[in-house]
């Protein structure tokens, strides 16, 4: 019992360092301008000033609209895709499989930087500068995630996929009636990671976007530094807004989250 007491004193200091910067925060938003730097974490008075603030001023709203516009369709995507890629992946035989799924596989060693360049020249060839849609269609498919749902399809017995085929069902009725109900933990996973990496996404937006009526919530509250230098109350008001679409997806996904992590890569 007493040697597990160190590794639950640097749990508790990890856990406190994690969390110390979100609770500086969400007290900082519902501080008044003048103790936004006191050495006192508790405000002295409450306000809910600054979250007026930040929407009424800063086309807040617009760029709220637009993250919307790009995490959820992007999302949705991405499970899809992956869902479907990892089912071909692990429950077909065709030549050269794993010779492919080893060159997809080897892409996650690319840095995004070295394909920056190359992927704005597309999106241009396309039309797609200064559009949502040009940071959507870049975010349709995930290697990662393709792996992970291959991982856990590989976990589902042979024997509902062939029960399936012998009632007659197509593959695409396979797949949304038998594969995906089975693997709702790890696509839960993925659909958690993908919405949180295209609604925290700042370097390429950044670079494709031009226009303030195109702005993503992270191109805002980078664009206010100017404008609310000091205002550290404003900038915790919106980054707390921000915050709270994710922490709402993961509480509704939190149990299939949590599942898909432990239960993902334990066969295949």
């Amino acid at each position: 019992m007493l040697r597990r007491i160190p590794v639950h004193l640097i749990l508790i200091v990890a856990t406190f360092c994690s969390l110390a910067p979100f609770l500086w925060m969400a007290l900082t938003s519902v501080k008044i301008y003048g103790e936004a730097l006191s050495p006192n974490l508790i405000p002295h008075t409450f306000t809910l000033k600054n979250y007026t603030e930040i929407i009424g001023r800063a086309n807040f709203l617009i760029a709220f609209r637009n993250s919307v516009v790009v995490a959820v369709p992007a999302t949705t995507m991405v499970v899809f895709t992956s869902t479907a890629i990892g089912y071909a992946f692990a429950k077909y035989r065709f030549p050269g499989k794993e010779i492919i799924f080893t060159i997809i596989l080897s892409t996650m060693m690319i840095p995004f930087t070295a394909v920056v360049i190359p992927l704005f020249i597309t999106m241009k060839d396309l039309g797609l500068i200064d559009s949502l849609m040009g940071i959507i269609v870049t975010s349709l498919c995930s290697t990662f995630g393709i792996f992970l749902l291959r991982q856990s399809i590989e976990g589902v017995p042979n024997d509902y996929i062939d029960a399936a085929r012998v009632d007659g069902a197509g593959e695409f009725w396979i797949l949304f009636r038998v594969i995906m109900p089975l693997v709702k933990p790890a696509m839960a996973t993925l659909a958690v990671l993908t919405f949180l990496g295209n609604w925290d996404s700042f370097m390429w937006p950044s670079i494709l976007i031009k226009s303030m009526d195109n702005n993503t919530l992270p191109m805002l509250l980078a664009s206010m530094r100017s404008l609310f230098f000091e205002r550290y109350t404003i900038w915790s008001a919106g980054s707390m807004l921000t915050v709270f679409p994710v922490m709402i997806l993961f509480i509704f996904t939190s149990r299939y989250f949590v599942k898909g992590l432990a239960l993902t890569g334990l066969k295949g």
